[in-house]
């Protein structure tokens, strides 16, 4: 559910040493394998700020908060082909039997009949695309130019409860909604604030909009810009976003993001440009 959020790292396995293969059986790009590894580290990163865990095989990356959230539980496949089928059923399996909720996120390159077969025989659909898009660089990103927004870095309790307030708020009052307020209510933002730093857009004094920049190895990664309802456009999402570009301390590092159809083309205008797919299964 809503993939674009989200978020996690303790005791990286750095899989750039290793090759990856596509679903063809051809080497992934580097910034393919650029994109992968940074997701493997958000998960965890966001898995340990509740002393959730992590477990990392050869075929896929799984990050557990012990919460029922799929929003912050999520099993990403790192190889096309699945070498240890057992293994990828038990773990799915034992999810299951916890009543744990979770999302598999696949890059679209690692989608080979393994998955998708093994996928289908747990009646985990496809809910959603966004495409993975890359700006390679931000040394000539123009400074932040306040409008009527404040923004505010997320280092207390008020502005963490905003953040919260804002990010459970697309999901009303469903049970990932409730799962989500459990979430916030154990995480610590000390076990992330060396990685991801946080962010809440005030207009007129209230809490209107969110944002995240992690750094991870050998990226940086833009995630949760959300802007409440009833003050979507007025650029407010796009003042947070152009905002965090500006907070990146290496300006030759790349920046990563997924964006959803409708948000493509603002990246785009940005300097972004696709470099894949991630599916989404539920």
């Amino acid at each position: 559910m809503m993939s674009h959020l989200l978020f996690l790292l303790f005791a990286i396995i750095h899989r750039g040493c290793h090759p990856i293969f596509d679903e063809k059986g051809e080497l992934m790009k580097t910034e393919q394998k650029i994109a992968l590894r940074q997701l493997e580290e958000k998960i965890r990163l966001f898995s340990s700020a509740v002393n959730g865990t992590s477990l990392a095989t050869d075929d896929f990356v799984l990050s557990n908060t012990h919460i029922s959230t799929d929003t912050f539980n999520l099993l990403l496949p790192t190889s096309a082909q699945i070498k240890d089928p057992q293994k990828v059923k038990t773990t799915i399996e034992h999810l299951q039997s916890q009543k744990q909720s979770f999302s598999t996120w696949v890059d679209h390159r690692l989608l080979h009949p393994d998955w998708t077969d093994l996928l289908k025989e747990y009646q985990l659909e496809e809910v959603e695309r966004n495409t993975i898009m890359m700006l390679e660089q931000t040394e000539d990103m123009d400074p932040f130019t306040p409008s009527s927004l404040t923004i505010k870095e997320v280092l207390d309790e008020q502005t963490l409860l905003d953040y919260k307030n804002i990010f459970i708020e697309l999901f009303k009052e469903s049970p990932e909604a409730i799962a989500l307020d459990n979430y916030f209510q154990r995480f610590s933002l000390e076990a992330i604030h060396s990685r991801a730093r946080m962010f809440v857009g005030y207009a007129d004094h209230k809490p209107v909009t969110t944002g995240l920049l992690l750094e991870a190895t050998d990226s940086y990664g833009i995630y949760d810009v959300i802007t409440r309802a009833e003050h979507r456009g007025k650029g407010l999402g796009s003042d947070m976003f152009h905002y965090l570009l500006t907070q990146t301390e290496n300006k030759q590092k790349c920046v990563l993001l997924q964006a959803s159809a409708d948000g493509k083309n603002i990246y785009q205008r940005a300097g972004f440009q696709p470099i894949g797919e991630m599916v989404v299964f539920e």
